[in-house]
Parts: structure tokens; sequence; C-alpha cells
């Protein structure tokens, strides 16, 4: 393969990776935005357990309170019978009272009910707690590994560009100009591997003796249908075959 076609190969080879990498580093800060977004639901669900027993202790401390209530009026009602002369007002200070009593049974189911939701929910919160707790340090130590990738992959770059400079010097600014127009039309893809008569840029079929041109690898050869650069890879085996049959 002459120098030139060699060093184009080399040179979009360097350019492939370079765009790469560069796009894994910028989908890289997308993960770390969606581990920070799974760290954010996390407070969230425990901050919605925390509202929910906090609404809870406050129903408790009401049932609580409402039973005090009936209790002090029963004490009240007790206290009025010494002062009752009548047996018929009697019977409606003890009818009333049986009612609060019946009142303070049903709030004191209620209490119960709200008692033992306050300590599942508790109990739960605790269990939340601690898994957040987890699933943070996991998210934390993703988020670094990230980091760290993306500091690896930006050297790589940083080393990939110092091989192109060099690449590049061996060029003519005819030929790298070529090369980057033909890098800005096609995408990223300016030279091209020809496969069985196809440009493997447009797999369009090659004409027969341009094929036989570009196999040779002595000159650097365009694509007649999308204007690649076009190159021909000499597989191992049959280098080797060649080689013994010259």
């Amino acid at each position: 393969m002459s120098e030139e076609l060699n060093t184009l190969v080399k040179l979009q080879e360097t350019d492939s990776m370079i765009l790469f990498l560069t796009k894994k580093a910028e989908e890289l800060p997308k993960e770390i935005q969606n581990l920070d977004k799974q760290a954010k639901d996390f407070d969230q669900n425990y901050e919605n357990e925390t509202k929910k027993l906090s609404q809870l202790e406050k129903k408790k401390r009401e049932k609580e309170r409402q039973i005090e209530e009936l209790n002090d009026k029963i004490k009240k009602l007790r206290e009025k019978t010494s002062q009752i002369k009548t047996n018929k007002e009697y019977q409606a200070i003890l009818k009333e009272i049986d009612s609060f009593e019946n009142d303070i049974k049903k709030e004191e189911e209620n209490l119960l009910v709200i008692l033992y939701e306050f300590d599942e929910t508790k109990k739960r919160l605790a269990e939340v707690k601690s898994e957040i707790e987890t699933q943070k340090k996991e998210i934390e130590n993703k988020k670094n590994e990230i980091n760290e990738n993306i500091k690896e992959i930006n050297q790589k770059i940083e080393n990939l560009k110092q091989t192109r400079k060099k690449l590049i010097e061996n060029l003519s600014s005819d030929i790298y100009q070529e090369y980057k127009e033909l890098m800005k039309k096609h995408k990223g893809l300016a030279v091209v591997e020809v496969k069985n008569e196809i440009c493997q840029g447009c797999f369009l079929h090659i004409p027969p003796q341009l094929y036989v041109e570009i196999k040779m690898n002595q000159f650097i050869h365009y694509c007649p249908q999308c204007g690649r650069i076009l190159y021909f890879k000499q597989e191992v085996g049959k280098e080797q075959s060649e080689a013994q049959a010259g």
C-alpha cells in the first residue's frame, strides 16, 4: 500500500475512534443524570412515607383528644348525679353517660386502627431509609465509575488527537483538504474498504477495471458513486499464500 493511502486509512481509523469515544463521553453524563433521578425518587419516596407518618401521628393525637374529652364529659355527668333529685333526671344522665361510653368504644377502635397503621408505617419508613442508604451508596459508586470512565475516554481522545496530528503532517494539504470535505459530506466516513467489488460506504458495485486498480493500493482512487476514498484490505492468509507462490 502506498504511504499516502496508508496514512489516509490510519487517519480514518483514528478519526472514527475519536468520533466513537466522543459520542460515548457525551452519553455517559446522561447515565449520571439518570442515577441522580433515581436518588431523587428514593428521597421522594422517603418524604412521602414521612408525611404519611406525620399525618397518622396527627390523627392519633386527635383521637386521643376526642376520647379524653368524652371521658371528661362522663366524669362531669357522674359528678352531677349527686345533685339530682328525681329518678327521671338520673335515668337521663345514665343514658347520656351510656351514649358517651359507646362513643368512646368506637373512638378507641378507630384509635387501634390508627395505631396499627402508625406502627406499620414507622416500620416501613425504617426499612425504606435503610434501603435508600444502600441504594445511594451503589449509585455513588456507579457515578464514580462513570466519572473515571469519562476521564479515561478523554485521555484516549487526547492521545488519538496527538496521533492524528502526526498523521496529518504526512499528507499534502490538498489531499487533507479533500479528506476533510469528504468527512463532512459523509458524516465522518471518508475512507472506506472495498470488498467483493462493493464500496463499503455506499454499498454499490465498483467497475471491474477500477476494482483491479484499487486492489493494488498504489494510488488514491475514489468511489464513482459516493466519491469516498477507496482501499483494499488484503487478507492475511492470502498475503502469505501469494508470498509463498511468488
